[in-house]
């Protein structure tokens, strides 16, 4: 059997391995660094809310879509028990049908080996070029390398 959405199981998982406010090292990379790109910001794979939510309480204009409407519901209930309005989308992040376009676009925390294939991720690659403005920029974080990146650049220094 192949996953292809996290459904109610994987959601509820999801949610007590990863819950919104637990100290995330790549929070504070991406607050620090999309602050200073301005601009919409588009969260792909954005599950329940563990990034996008800090993103919004920091001010920052984030938007999220997921393929996953267990995963978009569990993110607008952590919203809501915030006070948090998000734009959320379902769709696939290979065909995302968002509109406008973005200053940067973020996939964290491994999310983008789910997709499971090279075609897939070059889709979604080619989608997100088509989805950002000029000089827009990419983080994807395969796994909690970007805290790791940073942790190796400042013992270097």
């Amino acid at each position: 059997m192949t996953l292809t959405s996290y459904r109610t199981l994987c959601t509820e998982v999801y949610e007590l391995t990863k819950p919104v406010g637990a100290n995330y090292p790549d929070v504070p990379y991406f607050i620090e660094h999309l602050s200073q790109i301005g601009g919409r910001i588009l969260e792909a794979m954005v599950g329940s809310g563990r990034l996008l939510i800090p993103l919004l309480e920091a001010g920052l204009n984030v938007e999220g879509i997921d393929s996953s409407p267990e995963m978009l519901a569990a993110c607008q209930r952590n919203c809501d028990s915030r006070g948090l309005n998000p734009v959320l989308y379902e769709g696939s992040i290979e065909k995302p049908n968002v509109p406008g376009k973005f200053s940067a676009i973020v996939v964290t925390y491994g999310s983008f080996m789910l997709l499971g294939n090279r075609t897939s991720a070059i889709a979604a690659l080619q989608s997100f070029a088509k989805h950002l403005e000029p000089n827009g920029q990419i983080f994807i974080d395969l796994g909690g390398s970007i805290p790791l990146m940073q942790k190796q650049r400042r013992e270097r220094q």
